[in-house]
């Protein structure tokens, strides 16, 4: 897996759990209200697109 592969892999991961973390209750899946479980999905789904994003734009491997 090439490193631009992994950038944009960990962009879309994070994005798509951020996303199921926000959207279990309007689907009906968990709980009502906002759960603990919610709170570690939507902060994994965060730092996960965050570390895509800074290996994306902030270090960026030189064009040798």
């Amino acid at each position: 897996m090439s490193g631009t592969q992994l950038t944009y892999g960990l962009i879309l991961v994070g994005v798509v759990v951020v996303l199921a973390a926000l959207l279990v209750d309007a689907v009906g899946i968990g709980t009502e209200g906002f759960g603990t479980l919610q709170i570690i999905g939507v902060v994994v789904g965060a730092v996960l697109a965050a570390v895509g994003l800074y290996r994306a734009f902030v270090r960026r491997t030189p064009l040798a």
